[in-house]
């Protein structure tokens, strides 16, 4: 099968467990790339820890960031897509999720201080703290979350132990909102550590990558995927091939996507390999 484009997601599939690139990963990307094949990085981070690592690897292709909700250059500060949050539906979330003050996070399209507003409580909760202290310039506490609604309000992040999450979650299944807004989440049971992500409600990992299919007039079938995560799936249904990370979560398999071997075993360079790359062994 002939590919035009390959979408990776980031953490948990490109990095192995320790947030590092192996090298092997890298290289077959950049063999990749030689061919004439674009990769797409399709990350539920942020655009300036996504850039980074498109540096790493010397990509300058759009990136897929905040799952999906943002695409972006690395080289250039455009947008090319953007499916931000209304602020009507970002006040009418923050209206509801006031128990979950602790985990919230406002994501903005700005220049770095000011991307993320927290309120100060979130100093009492240490997962997500670990998640801040990363990025410190870019963290602005606030009293009042609502005093940083605006039009670049790209989405409101939920970040801590799993059974926090899991009550966000609730919160959400029993406030009418999921009509209204899209949840995806990212959970990593051997850290304990979940991410509930609220976005505008045609926001998703697969509708930033079919627009950027279109951007390259680039068919599903001519698209290669690798996830490991929920907020994965709807990109791997979409693509001519969806592969999952032997560590990916359970929801992904058994679905009739292809598998390859985990992030510590650099399944990402074995996958190109197999569909993209010669025979020769790695």
């Amino acid at each position: 099968m002939k590919f035009k484009i390959v979408a990776v997601d980031i953490d948990g599939t490109l990095l192995d467990s320790r947030g590092e690139l192996p090298s092997e990963n890298a290289s077959a990307i950049r063999r990749t790339v030689d061919l004439g094949i674009k990769v797409i990085l399709v990350t539920g981070r942020r655009y300036g820890t996504a850039r980074k690592v498109a540096y790493s690897l010397e990509l300058d292709f759009p990136l897929i960031t905040h799952n999906g909700a943002l695409v972006r250059y690395p080289s250039d500060s455009a947008r090319l897509a953007a499916w931000f949050l209304s602020p009507e539906i970002a006040y009418e979330i923050l209206a509801v999720t006031d128990p979950f003050l602790p985990y919230i996070v406002l994501h903005r399209d700005k220049p770095l201080q000011g991307q993320m507003v927290t309120h100060p409580r979130s100093l009492e909760n240490r997962a997500l703290q670990g998640y801040l202290e990363k990025m410190p310039q870019s963290v602005y506490q606030l009293e009042r979350l609502e005093d940083a609604i605006n039009d670049d309000l790209i989405q409101i992040m939920f970040a801590g132990t799993l059974s926090a999450m899991s009550e966000v979650e609730k919160s959400f299944e029993n406030s009418g909102l999921l009509e209204k807004v899209k949840l995806t989440k990212t959970y990593y049971a051997e850290k304990n550590i979940g991410i509930v992500d609220i976005l505008d409600k045609d926001c998703s990992k697969r509708c930033a990558l079919e627009f950027l299919a279109g951007f390259y007039d680039c068919q599903p079938q001519e698209i290669l995927a690798i996830g490991d995560n929920y907020n994965d799936l709807e990109m791997l249904e979409y693509a001519g091939v969806g592969v999952v990370m032997r560590n990916c979560v359970d929801e992904l398999k058994g679905k009739g996507f292809e598998e390859t071997s985990s992030n510590d075993d650099f399944g990402v360079a074995k996958t190109l390999q197999r569909f993209i790359l010669s025979e020769t062994a790695i």
